[in-house]
């Protein structure tokens, strides 16, 4: 009774140790996408701020002066930002995150 109890933990520790990696893998995608949503969040809310800006402008609420100076640090956040998540959307793939997620949509 003891030797089966012995090969089962045994079996038990084997099998989680397959799915660790597995569930390591998995997490760490979930904090690239966690990221990448993050980040697309935040750029969607920077170009709604700039897009009221140009209506101010077009109202004559703001400056030219005012409008340029804002737009130019909307692209710099916004340029910073996109190289920022495409090399996380590049890490993703790498790491074949996608892939789980295909192949589960297919099933």
């Amino acid at each position: 009774m003891l030797c089966l109890a012995s090969v089962l933990c045994v079996r038990m520790s084997s099998s989680q140790a397959e799915e660790d990696p597995h569930r390591a893998h998995d997490e760490k995608c979930m904090e690239y996408f966690t990221e990448i949503i993050e980040i697309q969040k935040f750029r969607e809310m920077l170009t709604t701020g700039a897009e009221f800006l140009i209506k101010r402008y077009e109202r004559g609420n703001l400056t030219k002066k005012e409008l340029d100076s804002t737009l130019v640090v909307w692209h710099n956040a916004e340029s910073r930002l996109r190289q920022k998540v495409t090399k996380i959307y590049d890490v993703a793939y790498s790491e074949k995150c996608f892939e789980n997620i295909e192949s589960k949509e297919k099933r």
